[in-house]
């Protein structure tokens, strides 16, 4: 291919809808996938993005039948018949509702699937025009083994539908959301981990949904992370174990909170036996919300009252998810002592723990 002349919007220039096609093209995401880079005109196909990201969503009818009902919206599909000729935008400003075909019998399963399809006679076929379509699945003997059908060239999936034998209506449960999104050129695509990009264009931005976490291209073909700035701290409940058996909290109370900035993980941890509590025997340890990075071992600050005060520091080994407690052995020159039931003093209901720690998370 060559020079494409004249450029789009030219004075008294004539040219194709292709061109046209073409400078929306120049204006979208890239694509960001190697698959892609044969075909250096592609873009990041997909649905624009907004509120809750309802637009162009599948969703079962209020009182469920054999219809799904696709809500307003707009998409961005390239041109796939022919490659390189330009993105067409589909545009649909109210609820569609599709009908599924009826199921089969017993031992009969498929996975039918919504898209937003085009159809463009300059290049195949005799229709001109874009569709939202259920495209039916072939039969197999269990859902595992179902697949998609033949999808139209030039589509952009919305759902699947899976369909079990003599079903008589699709509630949200069948429903399986697997749009794209797309943005313009500079804007930030919203996608899940699994669905990552692993070629983006230098300062490329992705917002995974799945992770909260906002990543970028870099020049030399690898990821950055955007740290998050601080904010409100995280809840989550410990595991609280034993090298030889495991404690149980009871009526006590095990807490722990976090915050995380990009790999930096903020850890704090309370614990009060209550009366009700069980203590296990050996080593005690408590987990971390992150695992640890391969880098050295992370150490942090304890405080035990049982009876006296006992200062000590916890640990967190290179990769652990884990980490214990040490105090100084006052019958042992100070040297330390993991902490356990009877270390450095017998634990009992109303005594306190206190740990926080500052560490690498290996993600």
């Amino acid at each position: 291919m060559t020079a494409i002349n004249p450029p789009a919007w030219m004075q008294a220039g004539t040219y194709p809808a292709r061109n046209d096609r073409l400078a929306l093209t120049g204006l979208m995401s890239y694509p960001g996938f190697s698959g892609d880079e044969a075909t250096p005109l592609r873009i990041r196909q997909g649905v624009k993005p907004s509120y809750q990201n309802y637009q162009l969503k599948a969703r079962a009818a209020s009182t469920p039948n054999m219809t799904v009902i696709v809500s307003g919206g707009i998409a961005f599909i390239d041109q796939h018949d022919t490659g390189g000729v330009g993105t067409y935008i589909c545009v649909n400003d109210s609820d569609v509702i599709l009908n599924v075909s009826p199921a089969g019998g017993a031992g009969q399963f498929r996975k039918d699937t919504v898209v937003a399809s085009v159809y463009d006679a300059e290049y195949a076929g005799t229709a001109s025009e874009w569709r939202l379509e259920i495209i039916q699945g072939p039969y197999a003997a269990s859902a595992g083994a179902t697949v998609r059908g033949s999808l139209p060239s030039n589509a952009q999936v919305l759902a699947d539908i899976s369909i079990g034998p003599s079903q008589s209506s699709v509630t949200n449960a069948n429903i399986v959301d697997i749009r794209n999104y797309s943005v313009a050129a500079g804007g930030i695509v919203p996608l899940s981990s699994s669905l990552d990009m692993n070629h983006p264009a230098p300062g490329q931005f992705r917002y995974l949904m799945d992770t909260d976490r906002i990543l970028y291209g870099k020049q030399d073909g690898t990821s950055g992370e955007v740290a998050k700035v601080p904010g409100a701290w995280t809840s989550y409940t410990p595991a609280w174990t034993g090298s030889t058996t495991n404690p149980s909290i009871g009526n006590g109370t095990l807490t722990g909170r976090y915050t995380k900035i990009g790999p930096t993980v903020m850890c704090e941890i309370f614990l009060i036996p209550g009366s009700t509590t069980t203590f296990g025997s050996g080593t005690y340890l408590l987990s971390v919300p992150f695992a640890k990075s391969a880098a050295t071992e992370a150490v942090g600050a304890a405080r035990l009252t049982a009876g006296s005060v006992f200062l000590g520091h916890c640990i967190l080994g290179s990769g652990a998810t884990t980490m214990n407690v040490s105090f100084p052995n006052q019958s042992n020159n100070g040297l330390g002592q993991n902490w356990g039931n009877t270390v450095p003093a017998t634990f009992a209901a109303g005594h306190t723990l206190r740990m926080s720690i500052a560490y690498e998370a290996a993600s």
